[in-house]
């Protein structure tokens, strides 16, 4: 049986995305690839509400922090890293092998960044060379709001670079409105596409540092990226996943068509949802603030550390979630990224009830009311 997919990655995508994947293979230096390169850029440019072109590559979410880190941070670099999860600790250390002095800016799992943490942490630490930040922390379930910790920096102060591996697609994602230096992403998560392209947004200031000083890889140098970009026609400077960015195409086609930002709001709304019926079930969530929990990944605590054992239970079901990772292992982490709706929030809703009682819970099985309620409240 075909699993059903509700892990933070790879998703669930539409069946006309993945035809769209097996479309007849073009060549890299052909019309038509140059053609799909400028839609995606057109797509995601207005996606991100940007007037820089985005880059995109072989690879996954770190390939992509990887390329801020090669092109935009200097051994002996001052980098403040804010980490509330294990991706920003990932991050971190990312930076850390650049050969950057990391100073370690801790939030307590659970919650995200906030204005007040990153005056205190300049406060104890100030001038840094770079900041880094986890929009959406996949850990946790806990979203950063971005925006507000970013104009808590001074003015034309640290390059600010972000993971915005989970987000982008997801919720809403303004690298240039909100200042954003250096952007990290990728194809698997909120862009509804296989695995394997690596996405990187600069800002004109990260464009300026990444060309003042030569790149340490050929293969994360954007600068030579962004030199084939402005080719007569835009293309790669290598070979690139050509199927892989068909798919993606058609992705934000789909996006674009349904409204990016009806989307958002249906991302919203479908975790509320979801975080509804897991507390009528009695399963605690992780991120305890609404205004930190996130659109595309709701984590749940499992009583009496049964994490891992209910992610085995829901795989009997044929459903995958993904159990915690790092400092929290009796979690259970649900996406929220495919398209779907009433349907699929009853399939994994109930199979989660279903997976408890196997687990031995004590769970209420009147949720469906109250997650009904929520998801038909008046002006929805």
């Amino acid at each position: 049986m075909q699993p059903h997919l509700f892990t933070p990655g790879p998703v669930s995508i539409p069946h006309e995305i993945r035809q769209r994947g097996a479309a007849p293979l073009v060549s890299h230096r052909s019309e038509p690839f140059f053609s799909l390169l400028e839609e995606i850029s057109a797509r995601l440019k207005r996606l991100l509400r940007a007037k820089e072109p985005p880059v995109l590559f072989p690879g996954s979410g770190t390939g992509a922090l990887e390329a801020l880190a090669a092109n935009l941070i200097a051994p002996g670099d001052r980098v403040i890293s804010f980490s509330c999860g294990a991706f920003g600790d990932r991050f971190r250390e990312i930076a850390g092998r650049r050969g950057a002095e990391v100073i370690p800016a801790d939030i307590p799992w659970g919650r995200g960044a906030t204005p007040d943490d990153v005056k205190d942490a300049l406060a104890r630490s100030p001038d840094p060379a770079v900041v880094l930040f986890t929009h959406n922390e996949t850990s946790t379930g806990a979203v950063t709001p971005l925006g507000e910790c970013i104009a808590a920096l001074p003015h034309d102060g640290p390059l600010v670079l972000v993971d915005a591996v989970s987000s982008l697609g997801a919720l809403p994602c303004f690298p240039e409105e909100w200042g954003i230096d250096g952007l990290a992403s990728c194809s698997q998560k909120g862009l509804l596409t296989p695995p394997g392209i690596a996405v990187a947004a600069l800002s004109p200031r990260g464009w300026a540092r990444a060309g003042s000083r030569p790149c340490p890889s050929y293969y994360f140098d954007l600068s030579l990226h962004r030199r084939f970009l402005e080719k007569e026609r835009p293309q790669n400077p290598y070979t690139p996943p050509v199927t892989l960015l068909c798919s993606l195409a058609e992705a934000l086609r789909f996006l674009e068509d349904f409204g990016f930002g009806k989307w958002f709001r249906l991302k919203a709304r479908t975790a509320e949802t979801f975080e509804t019926a897991c507390k009528a079930m009695g399963l605690p969530l992780f991120v305890e603030g609404p205004a930190f929990r996130s659109p595309a990944v709701t984590a749940v605590k499992v009583p009496g550390g049964k994490g891992k054992e209910m992610k085995h239970a829901l795989e009997t079901l044929g459903v995958e979630a993904a159990a915690g990772q790092g400092k929290e292992p009796s979690l259970l982490r649900v996406a929220h990224y495919s398209p779907g709706g009433w349907p699929e929030l009853s399939l994994i809703a109930g199979s989660i009830y279903g997976a408890g009682k196997m687990c031995g819970l004590d769970l209420r099985p009147d949720f469906s009311e109250a997650a009904w309620n929520c998801w038909t409240r008046e002006g929805e």
